[in-house]
């Protein structure tokens, strides 16, 4: 079975080949003494070792030396316009960029022709962006026409105001059966309107998750950026969800050597079959045990029962007796010699008594 580090390494070759890796910060999945590796990230190694002084999670001493600030300023700009890589890895990075289209952009730009991008994604039904709305291409599209360079006030606030734990937990796993009451906020929509306010007004980057995804959403935005001539990458390796996260290696492309419609075609033929996109199962309680029926009747019940039977049978036979004598008995008058003489008796009292009730 496929490790972690597999999956993400799948399409490279660390020790012959020459590499760039983004957000490593203590953890690194591509280590100096493995190849020939660069780290990026969005502030200096001194501005990050500050920032995380008092974070007890991270062990400041463990951060890796930046080689490259990428923030204002372009990937191919840092690294040198004629500067080539043979990969970059991006381990939960992709769904924090502000400009998703120009990122994957600046990307194949540093890549060599078949060069990898490996990412490692969070997938949203198992982490604390549970809550929130799949990206769609109209969001990616926006983000590239403005061209942001930082994640935007409502990206901040959809981000900060939907995040929730489970359990304690931020992130759970493909194997949890989700019960509910036990997915909590993290901050409130108070905390939320402050942070975006943030951004705007004091032009700080607050970071945030700009995107949100399951493999299928992924593969379904590839697949509209492709139609727009948007993504100029293959699907080499697609890994399913593991824990909370799944696994997609790109290979740049020479955009010049094919015709647009059949690079087009080449591109969708990489993308992965339909995947499930079933949400998470939810625990529901059984319902409270019902009460057993009393089932068994003492010879004193039954006899009871019996006799009270016995009794509307009899009931309902006389009155079935009753009712078919009075039948015989009305025949018997409407037939009668004094009940045809009288009835011109009776036409003139019920006209009388209709002619009163008018009146």
């Amino acid at each position: 079975m496929a490790t972690r580090l597999d999956k993400i390494l799948a399409c490279i070759d660390v020790r012959t080949e020459i590499g760039l890796e983004v957000g490593a910060l203590t953890n690194p999945i591509v280590t100096r003494d493995m190849g020939q590796v660069r780290y990026i990230d969005h502030a200096t190694t001194d501005e990050l070792k500050e920032k995380y002084a008092h974070d007890s999670t991270i062990d400041i001493h463990k951060i890796v030396d930046v080689d490259y600030v990428w923030g204002k300023e372009g990937l191919p700009e840092l690294v040198g316009q004629d500067a080539t890589f043979d990969y970059l890895v991006a381990s939960h990075v992709v769904e924090h960029v502000p400009d998703f289209i120009g990122w994957l952009k600046e990307i194949h730009a540093v890549l060599k022709v078949g060069g990898i991008l490996s990412l490692v994604i969070p997938d949203k039904r198992y982490c604390f962006d549970y809550h929130r709305q799949l990206t769609q291409v109209a969001d990616v599209v926006e983000a590239s026409l403005h061209h942001y360079r930082k994640p935007s006030p409502r990206h901040v606030f959809d981000y900060i105001s939907s995040a929730v734990m489970y359990d304690d937990s931020i992130a759970w796993g493909n194997t949890v059966v989700i019960e509910p009451q036990k997915i909590k906020p993290i901050y409130s929509e108070k905390e939320a309107w402050r942070l975006a306010q943030r951004s705007l007004f004091e032009d700080q980057y607050v970071d945030a998750h700009c995107w949100v995804f399951t493999p299928q959403s992924f593969f379904d935005l590839l697949e509209s950026l492709i139609n727009l001539e948007l993504f100029d990458f293959k699907v080499e390796q697609f890994y399913e969800t593991a824990g909370c996260e799944f696994y997609v290696s790109l290979k740049a492309l020479n955009l010049s050597a094919m015709d647009v419609g059949d690079r087009q075609a080449f591109q969708i033929a990489s993308l992965p079959p339909n995947l499930s996109d079933q949400t998470p199962a939810v625990f529901e309680p059984s319902p409270p045990p019902i009460s057993p029926v009393e089932t068994t009747l003492s010879p004193q019940k039954i006899i009871q029962l019996q006799r009270k039977k016995d009794h509307q049978a009899g009931k309902i036979q006389r009155l079935t007796l009753r009712l078919a004598e009075t039948r015989r008995e009305l025949v018997a008058i409407q037939s009668s010699k004094s009940w045809q003489i009288t009835a011109p008796l009776r036409w003139i009292q019920n006209r009388a008594l209709r002619v009163l009730s008018k009146k």
